[in-house]
């Protein structure tokens, strides 16, 4: 084989790993739905700036199948109201499981049943930083006109977490529960409405202002 010959070809398979690596991540930025989003592959996802709001019977995001990780940062989710099924999330997890979830600056709000239900699935590290969940005194006041019966607000649940992180995040009009099947909470900043349904079972660190989280050693066992 010539000289030059062996460097095309070696430049084509440098094109296609890079190419394939590109491809390796899904990346959304500057994006507004009104229609609920998916996620659902077995990759690295960034969404930046995205918006999934005025939805009815479902869940604004849900993750699916096998997932890398997702991050998100700055978006939004909610404004979600419950139809013939009964169903309306913020965000829900059917059956995924995650290697890491990170949120930053994220905001899930005003969903009627759950502004973040991370039930039906499994995840190494789970973070929320500086994120907001949040049920406006309006919107309560509306599912409680609507269902006389209700007596409490949406609710934040987690499941299934090798450790989950919950650092300056703010609460409003909504209950926290973490199940006993996560190990280990690692908290900064206030927490109020927090059920540890176990206290024996979940290993719950709170930690000072300014602390990193990552000075704190993870629980041995993964995904």
């Amino acid at each position: 084989m010539g000289a030059s010959r062996r460097v095309a070809l070696a430049g084509l398979c440098l094109v296609l790993v890079f190419s394939t690596q590109l491809c390796a991540n899904v990346a959304m930025r500057g994006v507004s739905l009104d229609r609920p989003l998916v996620l659902d592959q077995n990759t690295e996802y960034e969404l930046q700036d995205v918006s999934v709001t005025g939805l009815m019977d479902c869940a604004a995001l849900t993750l699916t199948g096998r997932i890398k990780s997702v991050l998100l940062e700055r978006c939004a989710f909610g404004r979600v109201w419950a139809g013939d099924d009964g169903k309306a999330a913020a965000m829900e997890c059917a059956g995924a499981v995650v290697g890491t979830f990170t949120a930053r600056q994220t905001t899930f709000f005003d969903a009627e049943n759950q502004l973040a239900a991370l039930r039906e699935g499994s995840f190494g590290r789970v973070t929320f930083e500086r994120c907001r969940f949040s049920t406006s005194d309006s919107f309560l006041k509306q599912i409680y006109a609507n269902n006389p019966w209700r007596t409490t607000p949406p609710v934040a649940e987690f499941y299934n977490i090798d450790r989950l992180e919950l650092l300056d995040n703010e609460y409003s009009n909504m209950v926290l529960i973490i199940h006993p099947s996560v190990k280990q909470v690692v908290v900064r900043g206030n927490l109020p409405g927090l059920k540890l349904e176990n206290p024996q079972a979940t290993q719950l660190i709170q930690i000072n202002p300014g602390q990193l989280a990552s000075s704190v050693p993870s629980p041995k066992t993964s995904v």
